[in-house]
């Protein structure tokens, strides 16, 4: 029976600033947040594991939050058109929080990988040494609350990575520090 290598990994609170520039392996911690990480190899270590952050979903929680409070006035009036304004925001809300709560970003010694979904599982994933360009963006409001989009390109065919043979991690906590760890395995795991 083989056992999993130490799986340290950094999880990004979203309410932590910038004030702390500590080395990611400083605020490891033991073990991960799935019950299955089968997608994971025996001896690989987890850098880093996160989700999307919620500052990502500001737009279409607002148009949720919008549809609730509009539904709620109209229930005083009239119930039924209540109602019939409130669930388009309970839906958008719902759909929010299953994208945000079902999808992960692992860096690992070895590979960056998007895991998805709930039921269905899908992973997306390139190995470290494969990574032949690298581009990370952010919007005046993404950066002021920390968070921005990775994008990794790679030598592998585009099928299941979307347009251009891409792998993006979207809305990322802490995205620089994420970007960092990325380009520090990537310079070890090419031997530079």
């Amino acid at each position: 029976m083989s056992q999993r290598g130490n799986q340290s990994t950094v999880e990004y609170d979203e309410t932590e600033r910038k004030g702390s520039e500590a080395d990611p392996g400083a605020q490891a911690k033991t073990g991960t947040s799935s019950d299955d990480e089968s997608f994971l190899l025996d001896d690989e270590t987890v850098l880093v594991d996160t989700r999307p952050t919620w500052w990502g979903w500001t737009g279409s929680l607002t148009l949720a939050g919008m549809f609730v409070g509009l539904g709620l006035l109209l229930s005083v009036a009239e119930l039924a058109l209540g109602i019939l304004a409130l669930v388009p925001g309970v839906l958008i809300a719902g759909y929010v929080w299953y994208q945000r709560t079902y999808q992960r970003y692992l860096v690992t010694d070895r590979r960056i990988i998007v895991v998805a979904g709930m039921t269905t599982r899908t992973t997306n994933e390139t190995w470290v040494e494969d990574v032949s360009g690298f581009q990370t963006k952010t919007t005046s409001f993404s950066r002021s609350r920390g968070y921005g989009t990775i994008t990794v390109s790679h030598t592998v065919t585009p099928s299941g990575f979307g347009m251009g043979g891409d792998l993006q991690l979207q809305g990322v906590p802490d995205y620089e520090q994420v970007a960092q760890t990325i380009r520090r395995r990537q310079s070890e795991r090419k031997g530079r």
